[in-house]
C-alpha cells in the first residue's frame, strides 16, 4: 500500500502545493484523507479477526467459528469500507472472495476438516491476489 509519509510530511507537501492561500484547503483534504484511511485500517483489522477466527476453528476443529469466521468475511465484502475501487476487476475479485468464503462455510457445515482447510487456503490466496491487485493500481 502506497502512503504519504506522515500527517505533518502531508501537510507540508499540501501547503507548498496549494501555497498560502490554500492553507485551510490542505488542512481540509488531509483531515479528510486521515479519517478515510482510519476507517480502512480498522475495517481491515475487523477482517483480521475473523480470520483468526477460522484459523483457530481450523487448529481446534471448531466447525462453528470456521462457519462464523467465514460468513463474517463473506459479509465484510459486501460492506461499503471494502469498496477501495470501482474496477471489472476488482467486483471480480470481491465475487470469487465471497465464493471461496461460501465454500468454506459449507465444508464447515459439513464438519469436513480436509475441504475447509483447502478452502481456507483459497480464501487466503484470493485475499493476497486482492490486495496484490490494489496496490499494484494505486
Amino acid at each position: 500500500m502506497k502512503t504519504w509519509g506522515s500527517l505533518t510530511e502531508r501537510l507540508r507537501w499540501g501547503l507548498r502545493l496549494a501555497g498560502a492561500s490554500g492553507a485551510v484547503l490542505a488542512v481540509t483534504w488531509l483531515s479528510a484523507a486521515e479519517i478515510a484511511t482510519d476507517q480502512v485500517a480498522g475495517f481491515m483489522r475487523a477482517k483480521l479477526a475473523h480470520s483468526q477466527n477460522v484459523l483457530e476453528g481450523l487448529a481446534t476443529e471448531d466447525f462453528d467459528l470456521i462457519e462464523r469466521g467465514a460468513q463474517e468475511l463473506s459479509l465484510a465484502s459486501l460492506d461499503s469500507s471494502w469498496q477501495v475501487l470501482q474496477t471489472e476487476d476488482y467486483v471480480r475479485q470481491s465475487a470469487e472472495f465471497r465464493r471461496a468464503c461460501d465454500s468454506l462455510r459449507d465444508a464447515a457445515q459439513r464438519k469436513n476438516l480436509d475441504g475447509a482447510t483447502v478452502a481456507w487456503m483459497d480464501v487466503t490466496l484470493k485475499c493476497v491476489q486482492c490486495h496484490k491487485y490494489v496496490r499494484d493500481v494505486e
